[in-house]
């Protein structure tokens, strides 16, 4: 044993350091990567390199197709208190079955990974509103606040606060909408949230009707150290709906005076005005990118329990082609019960993963919406750092958060 001990030192050690680095040290996750930071200076410079981070990157979406996962954010809710904090918040990663093989059969409890769990002593609204991309995740709150972290990395950034939203002041449990994305012309990522000026409360025949206009919008670069950069107001009022972030823009929702999509260019800062899909309008209509930002996808409520997907490619123009991918019709749904088929991810260019009515769902759109219940959400198993567990009643007063996880070592600051 110990003259086979000396023979793997021997080769190790002759492995070039940016072969074992570029080849080796990449393929390792980020705890792992962590640990590696410290064992010489080459090595620490190696991992935090551009080219590595992205390859890293570029591995762990490969990844995705073979181990698919999601990221949950649990969160209890004060239902008489829409402004209410609390000091600690908690990432946690539900893997999904593999392309293939299918999940056990509901109510079976589903464990998940404690990725992070962050304490803020001055406290996180337990509403909040989160969006991804690239493994960092953007939490918005019912205040101006926003934040910013990378679970993976254990990086956990609160933003600047940026222009006062008046619609806090009057909207108790009004959490606005903020973007994420990567903007390739700075080689940034960069978050963009928009606000209110103005606050108005009127209308006639003695019917008060509240009305939020004169909106403005703003970025911000991660990692330049600046503050948030006032951008063209977009042309219309900004919807509750999330924003859809793609390589090339942000799209945001318009309800008002009747529904429209705008575009924000990353590349000219400014707005258009774009085709939305052929179909009607529902508050819980929802969007998403998929296929690493490539392809946009919008799923609209067409029934109580029945959904359209519709899909269409950014090339970085105004003009979008949308054609209809698949029906969706949820399994078994409660009579009288609106359902919001809200997605998250796609593992490939045709399973999309979403949450309705407290249940995580796959959906194969090359099989014309073929369905399956991954799990439901009050089974779902959570750890806390001290090892302890816990469940999430199916309530009102609880929610689970989803969005995509990719592990990256993408830095904030």
């Amino acid at each position: 044993m110990g003259k086979r001990r000396r023979q793997m030192t021997v080769t190790a050690a002759t492995i070039p350091d940016d072969l074992l680095v570029s080849d080796v040290l990449v393929r390792l996750p980020a705890k792992s990567l962590a640990r590696c930071r410290c064992v010489c200076r080459s090595w620490r410079a190696g991992i935090a390199g551009a080219a590595f981070v992205r390859r890293q990157l570029e591995l762990s979406r490969a990844g995705q197709q073979q181990h698919p996962s999601v990221l949950s954010i649990p969160r209890w809710i004060d239902p008489l208190d829409g402004r209410a904090t609390c000091e600690v918040i908690s990432f946690h990663r539900l893997l999904l079955p593999p392309p293939g093989r299918r999940a056990p059969a509901p109510p079976a409890i589903v464990d998940s990974e404690l990725v992070l769990e962050k304490a803020w002593p001055e406290g996180i609204t337990r509403l909040i509103s989160p969006t991804h991309c690239d493994g960092l995740v953007a939490i918005s709150t019912v205040t101006d606040r926003v934040f910013v972290c990378n679970p993976a990395t254990g990086e956990f950034v609160a933003l600047p606060l940026g222009s006062h939203n008046v619609g806090l002041d009057h909207c108790e449990y009004f959490v606005p909408q903020v973007a994420l994305g990567f903007d390739q012309w700075r080689s940034r990522y960069v978050v963009a949230r928009y606000f209110y000026r103005t606050y108005t409360y009127g209308g006639g025949g003695g019917a008060g009707q509240e009305v939020f206009d004169d909106v403005g919008h703003e970025v911000l670069a991660l990692g330049a150290g600046g503050d948030w950069e006032l951008t063209q107001d977009p042309p219309y009022a900004v919807g509750v709906q999330r924003p859809m972030c793609t390589r090339w823009a942000f799209y945001w929702h318009a309800n008002e005076p009747e529904p429209r999509l705008m575009r924000f260019g990353l590349r000219d800062r400014a707005f258009a005005v774009v085709p939305r899909p052929p179909t009607g309008w529902n508050p819980v209509d929802d969007m998403a990118a998929l296929q690493d930002g490539s392809t946009l996808c919008y799923v609209h409520a067409a029934a109580e329990a029945s959904f359209q997907v519709w899909l269409a490619a950014d090339d970085g123009h105004d003009e979008l082609q949308w054609s209809l991918r698949c029906r969706i019709d949820l399994l078994d749904p409660i009579p009288s019960v609106h359902y919001n088929l809200m997605p998250v991810a796609a593992a490939d260019g045709d399973t999309l993963v979403a949450l309705a009515g407290g249940t995580l769902w796959k959906y194969d759109m090359g099989k014309e919406g073929a369905e399956e219940v991954v799990a439901e959400m009050h089974n779902v198993r959570y750890r806390r750092r001290d090892g302890s567990k816990f469940f999430m009643d199916q309530s009102f007063e609880s929610e689970h958060y989803i969005v995509p996880y990719i592990e990256s070592l993408v830095a904030i600051a």
